[in-house]
């Protein structure tokens, strides 16, 4: 989960917002799927929320919020529906998405001096699994494989299903990455390979987040 800042009216720089998950898988043939907000707030918050497309054409509109603006009240929850709208997204690998949620903080109260107000903006990633691929994701990560090339040890995903690789190790230990490597694995797609900048990693394992956030370590060849 991410949470960026954004300057605003006013407020606090803690989040007043937390989500009821870290990442949210939405299965072909749901009509939709849900999930809350709850604000931690003594105030009247207002609340945007939006999807962005990370695997598919930023284009198109794929899945859509219901309600996309609402108002929580202090210390309440929001219920927040998310349905597929469009059925052209594949069905032989999963699809990529973020699901944003913006805080709106009130209005400041009268105040001498200039205040700073920090909004924050949530991010979590949705998925959207096809049927067919449900039954084979539970331990995917197992299907992971090492290759040498061009004196470096690449990371393959011949899997259909998106990967959160958080820590790779080598006999144990944890091996530095790149911020740009690091990326990358976070969101290890289909199909895909990883340059890990390493050479000669032996006995290598992998911790990777499974669809409910946990931390879950699998031994890679």
């Amino acid at each position: 989960m991410t949470t960026s800042m954004t300057l605003f009216f006013a407020g606090s720089a803690i989040a007043a917002f937390t989500l009821n998950g870290t990442r949210f898988i939405y299965e072909e043939g749901k009509k939709n799927i849900s999930f809350e907000v709850s604000s931690s707030s003594d105030d009247i918050y207002g609340a945007q929320v939006w999807i962005e497309n990370i695997s598919q054409s930023k284009a198109d509109v794929f899945i859509v919020p219901s309600p996309p603006f609402f108002r929580i009240g202090p210390r309440g929850k929001q219920i927040v529906r998310l349905m597929n709208v469009n059925p052209t997204l594949p069905s032989d690998k999963e699809s990529l998405f973020r699901l944003n949620v913006q805080e709106i903080p009130p209005k400041p109260k009268e105040t001498d001096g200039s205040v700073i107000a920090i909004a924050m903006n949530t991010q979590v990633k949705l998925i959207y699994r096809p049927k067919a691929l449900a039954e084979g994701r539970k331990n995917a990560e197992k299907q992971l494989v090492l290759s040498n090339r061009d004196g470096r040890v690449w990371i393959k995903n011949p899997t259909p299903y998106y990967f959160a690789v958080t820590k790779l190790k080598s006999q144990g230990k944890e091996i530095e990455l790149n911020a740009n490597v690091q990326r990358a694995l976070a969101q290890l797609a289909p199909y895909s390979e990883v340059n890990t900048g390493h050479t000669n990693l032996k006995d290598v394992s992998v911790i990777a987040l499974n669809d409910w956030g946990g931390a879950v370590k699998y031994d890679i060849k």
